[in-house]
Parts: structure tokens; C-alpha cells; sequence
């Protein structure tokens, strides 16, 4: 999974975008069976297609537009700035991307006509496509400042995956700030056992995605979840610590660790319901492998909480800690 966000992006650019001679108007080659032109979203882009986009400044064809659009939302971004993604997803022939910056007016005069002519070009799964364009509809008569994303109408496992990996994206960003930020307050002796937890946590999380059940479409999106929320828990305990808050433990430790080990040792000995495949989970893509890999990267992960709190956060009992993360990790196991 160390590559989830490349290919991610990539699919965006082949979901969302990009267009050739041969693709139709609009894109249905997602679809797989004959669509009726006479469906009222058909009509509509039939109506728009031959809307005029504002011309564009050059920009590389390998330039990603995604990457770039992670800047909306903020209040700092110029107008030039935002016509300069708008060349890039010209330039990548990023329909998406596109279809957002008209609908939303970013670097551009608003023009849904437009970004519906987009939003026709872009293709996906039936549903998807009938929904955005039914969105940019509605958003003629909608109030002002109403914004529109192509993920509000996502309905395929894939778009999921696509969509939740660009959210965390940009969740991601306000995590890494707070922890560059806390990072430059700490104590020169605590920055090595902080830097320490930080790489700790990150490699647990992308183990926790190994350990994450992908046979169903919303695959993407369920790798994606598991990952970013070990790093959220990262973030929502250090900012609490900082401020004090220490919660009680659930459980004693013992109590705790004694739970766990059970909890473990009942996935480890779990009997294989394909005598092929006998390291499989019951019903899951999950290995017993991916879960002794996770499990030794928790230990790693558990200790460098319990060393960088021993210096930042002495009045946090380490058994309290330790038991607070055990029981986290418990809760993992049982619902696998």
C-alpha cells in the first residue's frame, strides 16, 4: 500500500478526466450498457456542449491538477494562483478538476454551463455522472456561494477510495502542521523520542492498512480510513496532552494486556476455510502474516509513546498510557 496515493491520483486522472478522440460526448464508456438520450441529464449535456471555456495559460501536460486543486479552501489563495491550476488541468485534460474550478469560480468567472460541459466530459460510473450533472443543475438557483465537489456525488467503491484519499490528503496537511509546529516547542532532549513516535506511528498505520479487509470495492477508501485515523489518534492525544487533559485508563493494564493476548491468539489460531490458503482470515483479504507484522509494529509504536510521554507528559502514569493504547489496539482485533 506505499504507493495508495499515486495510483489513487493516477485513477482520478483516468476516472475523472482524461479524454481522447475516441471517448464519446458525454463520456459514458464507464457505464457498460446503452444509455437513453433522452434522460433529462443527457439532454443537458447535450445542451452545454458547445459552451466556451475561458482560454488558458500553457502549462506541462504532467502536471497534476489534483495536487494542485488540494489548495481550495484556502483563504489565501489568489486568483492567479488558481489560474494557474486551471492551466494545469487544461494542460492534463482533467475534466474534473475543471468541471470544479467553473462551478466554484476559482481563478474563473463563474460559468456553469461550463463546468456541466466538464462534468460531461469526465465519464465514471452511471450514477456518478447523472449526479453531478443534476448538481450543476440545481446549483442555478441555488444561493450564492454554494460550492460544488465531484466527490458529493461519488456512488462507486473506486470514487470512494479516490475521494477519501484526497480528503485525507488535506486532512493530512493540517495533522503534519500541528506536529512541524509542536515539534519546534519541544525541548531539545525530547525532540529525538518525538521524532521517534511520529515514524513509529506512521509505520504502524500503513501496517494497519496491510491489515484491512479490501475485497469489496470500497476497498481504496477502507485502506485509506485506516490509516489516517492511527495518525489522527497521533494528533487528538498529543493535542490533549498538551493541554493537560490526561482521560483514565478504560481498565487496569493487566486487565487490558491480558485481553489482547487473548484477542490475538484466538485471530492466530483461527481455523482456515480454504485449505489453499491456510494463513488466510475467515473471509477477509487479511493474512495471518499482515497481522504478527502489525502487531510487532504496535509494540514499537506502544514504546516510543511510553518514552516521549516519560519527558513531555510526566504526570501521565505510564501504566495509564500503555493501557489506553492496549485497549485501542484490542478494540482493532475485535472487530476483525
Amino acid at each position: 500500500m506505499a504507493t495508495l496515493n499515486q495510483a489513487v491520483l493516477a485513477l482520478v486522472v483516468g476516472l475523472a478526466g482524461t479524454a481522447h478522440a475516441a471517448t464519446p460526448y458525454p463520456n459514458t464508456e464507464g457505464f457498460g450498457s446503452a444509455v437513453d438520450p433522452k434522460t433529462p441529464w443527457y439532454q443537458e449535456c447535450l445542451r452545454v456542449k458547445n459552451a466556451q471555456p475561458t482560454a488558458a495559460t500553457a502549462a506541462p501536460a504532467s502536471c497534476k491538477a489534483f495536487d494542485y486543486y488540494t489548495k481550495r479552501g484556502q483563504a489565501a489563495t489568489s486568483a492567479a494562483e488558481w489560474s494557474g491550476v486551471r492551466a494545469c488541468a487544461v494542460a492534463a485534460s482533467d475534466n474534473g478538476v475543471l468541471a470544479m474550478l467553473y462551478a466554484n469560480g476559482l481563478g474563473v468567472v463563474r460559468n456553469l454551463d461550463v463546468a456541466t460541459l466538464y462534468a460531461c466530459r469526465a465519464g465514471g460510473a452511471y450514477m456518478e455522472v447523472q449526479g453531478r450533472i443534476e448538481h450543476l443543475q440545481a446549483l442555478q438557483t441555488s444561493p450564492p456561494g454554494t460550492s460544488y465537489d465531484q466527490c458529493d456525488d461519488i456512488t462507486s467503491g473506486y470514487m470512494m477510495g479516490i475521494c477519501a484519499s484526497i480528503g485525507d490528503g488535506q486532512a493530512d496537511k493540517i495533522r503534519n502542521a500541528y506536529i512541524a509546529r509542536l515539534r519546534t516547542q519541544l525541548p531539545k532532549a525530547q525532540v529525538a523520542a518525538f521524532d521517534q513516535l511520529v515514524a513509529a506511528t506512521n509505520a504502524f498505520a500503513k501496517a494497519r492498512g496491510d491489515e484491512t479487509d479490501v475485497s469489496g470495492t470500497a476497498r481504496g477508501m477502507l485502506v485509506v480510513q485506516a490509516e489516517a485515523r492511527e495518525k489522527e489518534w497521533l494528533r487528538e492525544h498529543l493535542y490533549a496532552f498538551e493541554k493537560g487533559t490526561f482521560k483514565a485508563a478504560p481498565q487496569p493494564l493487566t486487565v487490558v494486556d491480558a485481553e489482547l493476548n487473548r484477542a490475538y491468539k484466538r485471530l492466530m489460531s483461527a481455523p482456515a476455510t480454504d485449505p489453499a490458503q491456510p494463513d488466510q482470515l475467515a473471509g477477509s483479504t487479511v493474512t495471518k502474516r499482515d497481522v504478527r507484522a502489525a502487531q510487532r509494529l504496535w509494540l514499537a509504536y506502544r514504546d516510543s509513546w511510553v518514552r516521549f510521554a516519560a519527558l513531555r507528559y510526566p504526570a501521565l502514569p505510564a501504566d495509564t498510557l500503555t493501557a489506553i493504547l492496549t485497549d485501542w489496539r484490542v478494540k482493532q482485533f475485535e472487530r476483525m
